[in-house]
């Protein structure tokens, strides 16, 4: 580790110093292109503090491939869940089951292929606060009504982690809520399918203007669908039910026209009623308290800041099969496998100076940190009628870093260079496992990790409608703390804990243009990343009870459980690909939009080719990815809207067993505003009930021919349909 903490500490005093030498040049000097012409620049003065996915940086202007979406395109979009809005934008993959039909800790996202249900390496935020569960890292969307968001910005791969570090290996996506810009009320409520209702209700006041504040309110609930196939259902097989509730306050305070300061306070309840089996339940509840502000130095400079504390707590029960099969479905012996309380609690925060100078653009130097502590409590059953097998388990996770970056513009040529440094520190400490059984306390060694993250990217401004980019960087992300430390029972499936895991790395590239002429814009990006130590779900036990056994008796379980995942570092992997997303503005009513991600996934080396094989497609990975998209304005007062997502069939493990089907689904959505402020609306999901199953048949072996009875298929949302209206005063 040393080495690593003096490269980084020699690069940063190097990078430190450009401020100084920047400043120090009094001589004038030949001002630079924005773009291929060199014509003069204006004056620079910095943009008022934001919590954005670039730190503050227009997003819209990096070395690397982004998305923006407006607070008017998300509003027009044929979906009501962020998750299936996420879904949407190029690159981007979540499962189709929206988000309140889905284990709080089964939800997998990805950009191009950067993330499972089981290994997530993409950083989720909103205001600039992760919102990845502290240990699970899976992702939570209903923490964010639709109505309350300003813009989603998205970083496609590891172009942003020089910024951002730990967890955005594979990019960034940021939820920037609304802020208060008028004294008013606004309302939204829709109801439809499955006694679904979403309803937010909003008030904000611009005190004076140096004050204002807004309030929050959303809530969400649905009776939801039956994710299990007609032909396999009981009576204890149930539609998945939830209810979401959450508020929401912030204030702005601008006590001088250098001195901004905001501060956020969130709260997210959550549940879930019958997920697969009537016995499981699902409960998710959070806090995230959040202060943040700039000081503008002079008209070039400035500091910006932020800290957040959240907590929270994930509780389960899970459900086991008993003697229920594909082949016996009349077995109504399920009894209850697990119940679990895990607190966590977690805080944050970082400090950068931010510079602008005539050929040095953009400085950022700074610092940032975060803190986790979890205490899960997880009570195993073997049998309706045994003991519980009682574990608790322990321990934290603290991560430092401290970025440099820049970006150098040629006096000569129309040219962009942007440097960034990072060091990552990682450590894992006060970890143990308590098996109260035995009254035996496994205490776990403390452990820790550093990295030197450096990335470097330009731009070349070919012609006013041309542009090319290239991006290089090194990346990290350390392993997930429920992967380390959590044991876990469903169904016929115990997962085992490996306290052992190390961080992965990632070396990546990319390069690609951007081209608008006219109404016609085209971008496209190749991308290749190679990844060492890749931390997979392994499943070392599969459907075999001589094989479960050891792992099952020393946790106390009995035979009833057969299969046994563990995670593990299972070698070296490369993902690449590429991506293409087009524009047309055909008329000044009609938009048009379209984009295509194809990925390669496989591992390169495997330190369990029996059950982890190389050369094949890693799990939750799809081979491409389609979305096409069109907005029509016939009128002033009217939008229609249709969305088209595509998908091939793809393994939803890298040990090929199991089958996900393809899927060619579309959205329709349809506005009308009836007068300034109010405005009703209808939207479709799967506008033509495309019936498949999300999370297919599970096999014995590698692609195997012999389907596991023990395991349920999961079916993709149905045709769903919604009508609301929005209104602001």
């Amino acid at each position: 580790m040393l080495p690593i903490r003096a490269a980084t500490v020699a690069a940063f005093a190097g990078f430190a110093a450009v401020p100084a030498l920047t400043q120090a040049q009094t001589a004038p000097s030949s001002p630079s292109p924005a773009g291929p012409s060199a014509t003069a620049q204006p004056a620079v003065v910095l943009p008022p503090v934001t919590v954005s996915a670039a730190r503050g940086s227009d997003i819209e202007k990096l070395d690397v491939s982004t998305t923006v979406l407006s607070r008017q395109q998300i509003q027009a979009m044929p979906e009501t869940g962020v998750d299936q809005i996420v879904n949407k934008i190029p690159g981007v993959w979540t499962f189709t089951i929206p988000t309140g039909q889905l284990h709080p800790t089964g939800q997998p996202f990805s950009i191009r292929g950067f993330g499972s249900s089981t290994t997530i390496n993409t950083l989720v935020m909103v205001d600039g606060v992760p919102i990845n569960d502290p240990y699970f890292r899976t992702v939570d969307w209903s923490v964010v009504s639709k109505d309350s968001i300003e813009r989603i910005e998205v970083i496609r791969g590891g172009g942003a982690t020089s910024l951002w570090g730990n967890m955005a290996m594979g990019g960034v996506v940021n939820i920037v809520t609304r802020q208060p810009s008028r004294t008013g009320v606004s309302l939204d409520a829709n109801f439809g399918s499955y006694d679904t209702f979403n309803g937010d209700a909003s008030g904000t006041v611009i005190l004076n203007d140096r004050l204002r504040a807004g309030l929050d309110y959303s809530h969400q609930q649905s009776a939801g669908y039956n994710l299990t196939p007609a032909q396999y259902r009981n009576a204890n097989l149930v539609a998945t039910a939830s209810k979401v509730d959450n508020v929401a306050f912030s204030t702005f305070l601008a006590p001088s026209d250098n001195f901004s300061l905001f501060a956020k306070a969130y709260y997210h309840q959550a549940y879930e009623d019958g997920l697969v089996w009537s016995l499981a339940h699902n409960q998710w509840s959070s806090y995230r308290l959040l202060l943040g502000g700039s000081y503008k130095l002079d008209e070039t400079s400035a500091v910006n800041f932020s800290a957040w504390a959240a907590g929270g707590v994930f509780g389960t029960t899970n459900a086991s099969s008993g003697s229920y099969t594909l082949n016996n479905i009349t077995a109504l012996n399920q009894f209850v496998s697990q119940t679990e309380t895990a607190p966590n609690n977690n805080q944050g925060g970082s400090i950068f100076y931010r510079l602008d100078t005539e050929h040095i653009k953009d400085v950022k130097i700074g610092v940032d940190f975060r803190r986790i502590q979890i205490t899960d409590n997880i009570n195993l059953f073997a049998s309706a009628t045994s003991a519980p097998s009682i574990f608790v388990n322990r321990g934290e996770h603290r991560l430092e870093g401290a970025f440099a970056q820049g970006t150098w513009r040629s006096a000569n040529l129309p040219l962009d260079i942007t440097v960034g440094l990072r060091g990552d520190f990682y450590q894992a400490v006060d970890a143990s496992q308590l098996i109260a059984n035995v009254a035996a306390t496994n205490t776990i060694p403390d452990s820790s990790a550093a990295s030197f993250d450096p990335r470097i990217g330009v731009k070349y401004y070919v012609t006013d409608e041309l542009v090319l980019r290239a991006a290089a960087y090194r990346n990290f992300s350390a392993p997930g703390m429920n992967q380390m430390y959590r044991s876990f029972a469903s169904g016929t499936s115990f997962t085992t804990t490996n306290p052992t895991l190390q961080p992965m790395t990632n070396l990546g590239e990319e390069a690609g243009f951007d081209f608008n002429w006219r109404k016609v814009s085209l971008s496209a990006t190749f991308f290749n990343n190679d990844l060492d130590n890749f931390i997979d779900f392994v499943k070392v036990c599969n459907a075999n009870a001589a094989c479960a056994a050891p792992f099952t008796a020393a946790a106390g379980l009995g035979p009833a459980f057969t299969t046994v995942n563990q995670y593990n570092n299972v070698g070296s992997a490369n993902f690449r690909g590429f991506e293409v997303i087009a524009g047309w503005q055909v008329l000044p009513e009609l938009r048009l939009s379209a984009n295509f991600t194809q990925t390669t996934a496989r591992l390169t080396s495997s330190n369990f080719p029996a059950l982890e094989p190389t050369g094949v497609q890693l799990g939750e990975v799809p081979g491409w990815m389609l979305n096409l998209g069109a907005e029509w304005r016939p009128m002033p007062e009217l939008v229609l809207n249709i969305n088209l997502k595509s998908f091939p069939a793809y393994w939803n493990d890298t040990g090929h067993t199991q089958l996900n089907d393809a899927a060619t689904l579309v959205d329709l959505g349809i506005s009308y505003a009836i007068r300034k402020g109010v405005e009703i609306y209808g939207i479709a999901q799967n506008l033509f009930n495309t019936q498949y199953l999300a999370q297919g048949y599970t096999l014995t072996s590698f692609e195997g021919p012999t389907v596991n009875a023990s395991s349920i298929p999961a079916l993709g949302m149905p045709l769903t349909i919604v009508g609301g209206l929005r209104a602001s005063f």
